[in-house]
């Protein structure tokens, strides 16, 4: 299917990122996600890993594989994605979801979103407000643990409404993402938007902000901001948390590299680093 992609067209292109991520307690987690696209389709495989000394994760490496699929039009995107987790230490996962983004102001920027996934910076500049992405996404993750040999399930659903504007030389971009939870037999593994590492816990909302600074020769600076609140869990109330993150995005043609720094807040603050890097062509 990939190479009758590549074939079909003269609009073809590729895209491929890795990413690291390293912080406190010997956690380390990577993506590797390649984008072949052509026209207006395009297929996106990833693969994401975690683990950390932590006893919670049994010292083991776990690995997320997802496949996702999108239609991007100048007025709208729509997308669809399946994966799952396959069982290290008692647990597993796997879930599916779709979205879909509306852009307010087709002709301005293309097919290149500021919010939603596969949203990256553009390029600053314009007079007011210059264009305006709207949306909605879900997803459906069914967490499974193996507890005393008998497999224990929690249903997760989430919910995301998000936005962006490009206002003046500024890239603004929100979203609010709610969860709701079936049976809460099992550990949740998740990554919440706006964290560059994966949470053990049950988020029961999260607003995350994010301001770029486009328009620089070759650097485009950045800060996020999350906060999350949480479901308690075996009657114990989870503390709410925050979370900082400082970047910057550079773009050399052909090669593009990000680096960050995020300051997670949570009954104690603990730093992470994150460092990636990508080909397009």
């Amino acid at each position: 299917m990939m190479l009758g992609v590549l074939a079909g067209s003269a609009q073809a292109y590729i895209r491929g990122n890795v990413s690291g991520v390293t912080g406190p307690g010997g956690y380390s987690g990577t993506k590797l996600d390649l984008v072949i696209g052509s026209d207006s389709f395009s297929v996106e495989p990833i693969l994401e890993t975690y683990g950390s000394d932590d006893a919670v994760y049994g010292g083991e490496t776990y690995r997320t594989f997802t496949l996702r699929a999108a239609l991007e039009k100048d007025k709208y995107a729509v997308g669809a994605l399946a994966g799952m987790t396959p069982e290290v230490n008692d647990y597993s996962n796997k879930f599916f979801g779709g979205d879909i983004t509306l852009t307010l102001t087709p002709g301005s920027g293309g097919k290149s979103r500021l919010a939603g996934p596969g949203s990256r910076a553009g390029s600053g500049g314009g007079k007011g407000v210059s264009r305006v992405d709207v949306g909605a996404g879900f997803k459906y993750t069914l967490h499974t643990q193996t507890i005393a040999n008998v497999d224990k399930e929690t249903g997760q659903a989430e919910g995301s409404l998000f936005a962006g504007a490009k206002v003046l030389m500024v890239n603004l971009a929100g979203s609010y993402t709610g969860y709701t939870y079936g049976d809460e037999d099992a550990n949740a593994y998740e990554f919440v938007p706006g964290h560059n590492f994966i949470t053990i816990a049950r988020p029961k909302s999260s607003v995350n902000i994010k301001l770029d600074l486009p328009g620089q020769p070759l650097v485009t600076p950045y800060i996020s901001y999350t906060a999350t609140k949480y479901k308690a869990v075996s009657g114990q109330e989870a503390p709410d948390s925050s979370a900082y993150l400082f970047g910057a995005y550079l773009d050399f043609d052909m090669i593009t590299a990000n680096v960050g720094y995020q300051i997670f807040d949570q009954d104690g603050k603990k730093s992470f680093i994150s460092l990636g890097a990508g080909i397009k062509f």
